[in-house]
């Protein structure tokens, strides 16, 4: 047999990359989204909003690729 070549539950240092980008991005979107509704630019502050939306599928994309398939449970 051999060995795993990661600890399980390990993940690449990319995704951790890709979190921290997600996470600023989804933040300054949704304050920036935020701060323009509270200004009363309704249009600027739905769409600086709805860009917060791709930032977490991209992050989730990310994670879901970087997770090694279940192995089947031993018989």
């Amino acid at each position: 047999m051999t060995a795993p070549s990661e600890e399980p539950g390990r993940v690449p240092p990319y995704v951790a990359l890709v979190r921290i980008a997600a996470v600023i991005g989804m933040s300054t979107a949704a304050a920036f989204g935020i701060f323009l509704l509270i200004g009363e630019a309704w249009r600027g502050g739905l769409i600086a909003l709805a860009l917060a939306i791709p930032c977490f599928f991209v992050m989730r994309l990310v994670e879901r690729t970087a997770e090694p398939p279940e192995a089947p449970p031993p018989s």
